[in-house]
């Protein structure tokens, strides 16, 4: 694959227990047995702190348990400690949902459980997919007040500091951030995108299934909008900090699952009206070429075989779940030059003042201030100078210019 020796292996682990096919779990396994006696000698530990930093290491479980591939006991057995860890959690998470959504229910709030738990249903063992919150989405805007009001009874209490424009976060008695999402996305830097999902949320209502995962039935949204929600979470950290395999996993057994129609023809209308085809294009590309995704479930999405999406995966493999790899990753440019880095600085400013932002008479000021903090949060938060920050957000732009974002 040409990621580094420890890389390959883990890619091919990943697309070993992200199969249901026993038999294509086998095949795996000796392919990773016929790597490793080439004579190369791996660094387990750096392959077990890569997938710890992706938060995919229980998802490795399966194929340690399933198949001969080579796996050292002492590492078997530390991929075995983190999956009994991720599943505990995973219920707790389960079960705070169930209780959360029941009272919603009883107040005749719409909602739908989004990512964590609901993403989770489409793995071959659900338990295994490493969540930390819960994510609700609220179907009815005009009420937030009494849905929070809710939360608060069940004991979440709201936080003090909101920093996202697009969801409340409340933290529940047990320490589980619950996230409560008035859109599907925070807005980015393009108007006709944010009024396209401003518009999608209230369609949101009709899009609602109840699928049974873990043995308990929750309300998550169908196909077409699940997968257009799982993009959408994707490109909002990518055009920030970035993201990591978890994520990409998360699209392969999605995708690996069969859908109907309808469902498929509803996504693709979804990327391709608000201008996310190019990037779904790559993200399906990397996931058939390195992760297991079968090519002929997406045949109709239309790829370009000749896409390469290799430097997109050296993007992955370096940000670690959502970017926390280095204090340099903060932002991707959409462009070069002088008017790129302005741009997205205007951005920036418009998402830490959503209302005084709407003034231009107050930009020369809001803008002062959100250099000064920019500055001084690289200084003295992350240790990083901003230099540093503005090449790295440069060099990430290559990888924009390829996947043709907010084209219709």
């Amino acid at each position: 694959m040409g990621f580094g020796l420890e890389n390959d292996l883990l890619l091919m682990l990943l697309r070993g227990s992200l199969t249901d096919d026993k038999a294509k779990m086998q095949e795996i396994g000796q392919s990773i047995v016929a790597e490793l006696q080439k004579g190369c000698t791996a660094d387990w530990d750096k392959l077990l702190k890569t997938a710890k930093q992706h938060s995919v290491l229980s998802l490795l479980y399966p194929i340690c348990e399933g198949a001969e591939c080579g796996i050292p006991k002492s590492v078997q057995d530390v991929v075995q400690k983190a999956a009994v860890g991720v599943t505990k959690q995973s219920y707790r998470l389960l079960f705070l949902s169930k209780f959360l959504l029941y009272r919603l229910r009883e107040a005749k709030i719409p909602v739908a459980l989004l990512k964590g738990v609901a993403t989770a249903s489409y793995y071959p063992i659900a338990e295994y997919r490493k969540s930390g919150d819960v994510d609700l989405l609220l179907l009815d805007a005009d009420k937030l007040e009494m849905c929070s009001g809710i939360l608060t009874d069940c004991g979440c209490v709201r936080n003090e500091n909101q920093d996202a424009l697009h969801h409340v976060t409340f933290m529940s008695e047990a320490g589980i951030e619950v996230e409560l999402h008035t859109l599907l996305a925070e807005p980015f830097d393009n108007r006709k995108a944010n009024k396209y999902l401003e518009e999608l949320v209230p369609q949101c209502v009709h899009q609602v299934q109840q699928k049974e995962i873990m043995g308990v039935t929750l309300p998550i949204l169908k196909d077409g909008y699940h997968a257009y929600e799982l993009l959408l979470h994707m490109l909002q950290h990518f055009l920030r900090a970035g993201f990591g395999l978890k994520l990409l996993c998360d699209w392969v057994v999605f995708w690996n699952q069969a859908h109907s129609e309808g469902e498929c023809e509803l996504y693709l209308k979804l990327v391709t009206e608000s201008g996310m085809k190019g990037f779904s294009d790559m993200v399906t590309q990397v996931c058939c070429q390195y992760l297991g995704l079968n090519p002929n479930n997406v045949t109709w999405m239309g790829l370009d075989p000749t896409m390469d999406s290799a430097d997109f995966m050296r993007e992955v493999l370096e940000a670690e779940e959502f970017g926390h790899s280095a204090s340099d990753r903060m932002v991707v440019l959409r462009g070069n030059g002088l008017w790129a880095y302005v741009r997205e600085f205007h951005h920036q400013m418009r998402l830490r003042f959503p209302k005084a932002g709407r003034c231009f008479l107050c930009w020369p000021v809001l803008w002062m201030i959100t250099f000064v903090r920019f500055v001084n949060n690289n200084r003295k938060v992350r240790n990083v100078s901003t230099k540093e920050v503005l090449s790295k957000a440069s060099e990430r732009s290559k990888i924009i210019q390829k996947i043709n974002l907010w084209k219709s």
